[in-house]
């Protein structure tokens, strides 16, 4: 293992079907230090009768830091997608207030920010504007931001969420770079040498086909049917190894939603997304 557990993220993606105990025990059990969460997981975890200063002792218990709750929409006021997934939107739907208070209730440490307003919506400008004030908020709580583009709405590439989070210039701020996302935006290589590392705080690594199957929406095919790295078409290896050449990889996790690991035991999960992440994590 090159990366230390403080280096490794367990992202909700892949054991959120997981009751939140268990949950905490396998993420400590595979190495991993971190656990992302969401405004919707807390909820739910919350109505199953585990507080949230249950849910923090359980964390502490068990080596983990709870982090990256994500994900925040409205940060852009105008967030709502132009075609509504019923099945999606209640992920989505969370305003600054309620958003800060689960925060503060889970005393994460960072947000983790998306765009998914229609595309067009927003200059650079006006995004930068916007992601600088929610730093700020952040900021007064002694929280960082965190921001990822995806190919899903309006806030699609790379050089999309460097432009804001290099306009921004708020010190409590990063990007999170998704191996998924960055290849169906439409890779640019290039721009990896110019990004400085301390601008990407984390890599998100997941597999799947190269293009959207037919009949099916981009936001469906990236949130119900992702698979375990190494049995899609993604170039994971070639591209974290572009990375690791730019010295682009401070920490690292698997992000793989998918229905089909959902169905399976939490054991069931952990034996699927593993083995390809602890291989291609080796090879770097």
């Amino acid at each position: 293992m090159k990366f230390s557990r403080e280096q490794r993220v367990m992202w909700l993606s892949q054991v959120r079907s997981i009751p939140f105990r268990q949950r905490v025990e396998l993420t400590s059990q595979a190495g991993f230090g971190w656990l992302s969460t969401s405004p919707v997981d807390f909820d739910q975890t919350v109505a199953s009768g585990l507080s949230a200063a249950d849910q923090r002792r359980i964390a502490d218990d068990n080596g983990v830091r709870l982090s990256y709750l994500d994900p925040l929409t409205s940060w852009a006021p105008d967030w709502r997608p132009e075609r509504e997934d019923p099945d999606i939107l209640p992920y989505l739907e969370r305003s600054p207030d309620s958003f800060f208070r689960v925060a503060e209730q889970l005393e994460v440490d960072k947000i983790h920010l998306i765009g998914t307003f229609p595309a067009g919506r927003y200059s650079i400008d006006e995004l930068t504007q916007h992601f600088g004030a929610i730093c700020d908020r952040a900021a007064q709580a002694g929280l960082s931001c965190t921001l990822e583009a995806m190919p899903l709405w309006g806030f699609a590439t790379l050089d999309e969420a460097w432009q804001v989070v290099k306009g921004a210039g708020r010190s409590n701020s990063g990007i999170i770079f998704d191996t998924w996302h960055y290849v169906r935006a439409g890779r640019n290589d290039a721009l990896l040498s110019e990004i400085p590392p301390a601008a990407i705080d984390s890599v998100q690594i997941a597999d799947g086909p190269l293009v959207c199957p037919p009949g099916r929406s981009v936001a469906r095919d990236c949130l119900f049917h992702r698979v375990p790295i190494g049995e899609g078409e993604i170039p994971n290896k070639e591209i974290l190894a572009i990375l690791a050449q730019n010295n682009l990889i401070g920490s690292i996790g698997p992000e793989i939603f998918s229905s089909e690991l959902d169905a399976l035991s939490p054991n069931q999960i952990m034996e699927r997304v593993l083995p390809g992440f602890e291989s291609i994590v080796d090879s770097i």
